[in-house]
Parts: C-alpha cells; sequence; structure tokens
C-alpha cells in the first residue's frame, strides 16, 4: 500500500484499494462497500459529488491491518489516505464519519483529530454518516434501528465502541431521519 504504486482515489480507485487491504470474505470489505453502493445512490439522487461516493468507499478504511495505529479507524483511515496523497476534502470526512470525534475522546485522541483534520463544513459529512448508519455489516441496506442492534450485538455493554455509540445515537438518528427526509422529496429543478 505505501509502495510506488500510486492512487486514484475516485471511486473505481478507492474500490480498488479496498480489495487491495481487505480479504475478499471480509465483512468491513462488504461493509464498505455496501456503503459506497448507498453513496452512489444519494449522490445522483441530491446532485452530490463524486467526493461523497469516495469517502462513502473508503470511510472504514482505519481498519485494514496496513492502516491501523491509534485504534480510532477514522483517525487511523485518514492518515493512510493522506500518505497516498488524498485531498484535504476526502481525508477529513473519513476523519469524522459518523460522529467520530465522541470515541475520540474515550480514547484520548479527541484534539489530536481535531488539529490534523478539521471538521468538513457542508452536508457531506451528514450524507457520509447516513450511509453508514443505513448499511449492515455485510453491505446490505438496513433501517438505522437494525444498524443500531448490529453494532449494539457486536460491541458488548460498557465497551469504548458501545458508550459511543449510545452517547451520539440521537444525534445520528436526526441525522438519518433529515437524511431520509431530503430523499423523500423531488429535486428542484
Amino acid at each position: 500500500m505505501h509502495g510506488t504504486t500510486p492512487w486514484k482515489l475516485d471511486p473505481a480507485g478507492a474500490q480498488a484499494l479496498l480489495t487491495e487491504l481487505f480479504e475478499p470474505d471480509a465483512d468491513r470489505l462488504a461493509h464498505s462497500i455496501g456503503v459506497g453502493r448507498r453513496a452512489e445512490h444519494v449522490a445522483r439522487a441530491l446532485g452530490r459529488p463524486e467526493l461523497l461516493v469516495s469517502a462513502a468507499y473508503l470511510h472504514d478504511i482505519g481498519y485494514a491491518a496496513a492502516a491501523r495505529d491509534t485504534g480510532l479507524h477514522q483517525l487511523d483511515g485518514a492518515r493512510c489516505l493522506r500518505a497516498l496523497g488524498a485531498p484535504a476534502a476526502l481525508t477529513g470526512l473519513v476523519a469524522h464519519h459518523t460522529a467520530a470525534t465522541v470515541e475520540a475522546a474515550e480514547r484520548g485522541l479527541d484534539t489530536i483529530l481535531r488539529r490534523e483534520f478539521p471538521e468538513p463544513s457542508g452536508d457531506l459529512l451528514d450524507l457520509l454518516t447516513y450511509c453508514d448508519m443505513t448499511t449492515s455489516a455485510r453491505g446490505e441496506v438496513v433501517t438505522v434501528d437494525e444498524r443500531f442492534d448490529h453494532i449494539y450485538d457486536r460491541y458488548p455493554p460498557g465497551h469504548l465502541v458501545s458508550r459511543s455509540m449510545q452517547r451520539v445515537e440521537p444525534g445520528l438518528r436526526r441525522i438519518v431521519s433529515a437524511v431520509e427526509r431530503r430523499l423523500e422529496r423531488p429535486p428542484l429543478r
């Protein structure tokens, strides 16, 4: 990954990078592909840029063995992408997806996260979070209720991920609801 191969991090390049970093049957690969496909739909429906799709495919790259460092997958993923020459707009989305600052605080990494990767402005972060929170570990479209059930099944009560998700659950539910309302409206012409 950190060799001489330059990566074009458009959606096709993002998918190629994922298949290099994750085993073919890995849940993280299936989830990432599913989130990317969900973002393709959202980007088309709302007229959003390709950046959203690339970020969606790459949002969990920090779980890859080659990227893991701090244990905060959002930070590790953003650092990995920065090392590959990704633009700040992409690394910021990966660094902050799905309320990353709350888990970062649990790990004592919130100051580092914010210093290295300023939180993106605009709606792309909410759209990315929506795609993540409506895609299962196996890459299937699910409700936000099902997604939270899966997360709480995977991480036992008291685990820092479980604690973090409980803290951000109301806000994530509001994001999902708001994006769903936007997707139900016909596009403005």
